[in-house]
Formats: C-alpha cells, sequence, structure tokens
C-alpha cells in the first residue's frame, strides 16, 4: 500500500511576500538611520552657532568700552553680526548678536540681551577717567570680587 506523506515547505508566494515584507522593514530602518543623522548633524550645527554667539558676547563683556553700532565678523563655518544699541537709559546698551552659516541667509541663532555700561564722566579738569567710564576703579573691583567669593 502506498502512503502519501505531506511535504512541508514554502511556496512561492509566501517566499515572495516575505522578501516584501522584509524589504519594506529595511527600507524605513534605513530611512530613519539617515533622518537621525541629519538631525544630529543640524543640533550640532546649532549648538556651535549658540557658541559662537555666547563667545562674542562674551568679548563685548570683556572689552568693558563697547559702542554703539554694528559690526561683522566670522568664526570657523560662521559669520556673526552684532549690533549695538542704546536702550534708552543711560549706560544701558541692547546686544544682539546674530548669527549664520557662511554661504547662507538667515540667521541659525540670535542672542539678544542687555549690557550696562556707566555713563562717561569726566574729571574736573574736562578729562575723561576711563576707570571711571567702566563704572568702577581698581579698588572698586577688588571690593566686588571678595564680596561675591566671600559663602552667604
Amino acid at each position: 500500500m502506498k502512503t502519501r506523506r505531506r511535504q512541508s515547505a514554502f511556496s512561492l508566494v509566501e517566499v515572495m511576500v516575505a522578501v516584501f515584507v522584509l524589504s519594506v522593514g529595511l527600507v524605513g530602518l534605513a530611512r530613519g538611520i539617515t533622518t537621525a543623522l541629519v538631525s544630529s548633524k543640524e543640533a550640532e550645527l546649532y549648538n556651535q552657532a549658540v557658541d559662537v554667539a555666547d563667545n562674542r558676547l562674551e568679548m563685548i563683556r570683556a572689552e568693558d568700552l563697547f559702542s554703539d553700532g554694528e559690526t561683522e565678523g566670522e568664526s570657523g563655518l560662521f559669520r556673526w553680526r552684532q549690533t549695538i544699541a542704546p536702550a534708552g537709559i543711560d549706560g544701558l546698551h541692547q546686544v544682539e548678536v546674530a548669527v549664520e552659516r557662511s554661504g547662507s541667509s538667515g540667521a541659525l541663532y540670535r542672542l539678544r540681551t542687555f549690557l550696562y555700561l556707566a555713563p562717561t564722566e569726566t574729571t574736573v579738569d574736562g578729562m575723561r577717567d576711563p576707570a571711571r567710564e567702566r563704572g568702577r576703579g581698581r579698588g572698586d573691583r577688588r571690593s566686588r570680587n571678595a564680596r561675591a567669593q566671600r559663602p552667604s
């Protein structure tokens, strides 16, 4: 007597469906990885632009004798433009630093703040006193730093 055994194997249709599902999954995975890499690069550029603006602002603070107006420059891959304008109160200035990527238009990052520079004072003989223009003399700077370091 002949017994028939059932053969277990994949049909061509089942293989084609499995290959299609696998290919759709791989395309989605590749697209997700590409999107993640692009987003990571954009975030890195944005963080670098923030650093450029912050460094520019610290340079303005370090100069201690800044003047109103607009200045431009470059730093690595970025162009920056700083604008210093009076804020309506004696000694208070509005500072804006805009950073954009070299070769492109539109700011990647804008930093706006206010800085205070004591109004210009003159001495008895009519000459300007640079220490007073900065709002402090040497002794004032030491005492201010001492107060800042004292624990509360």
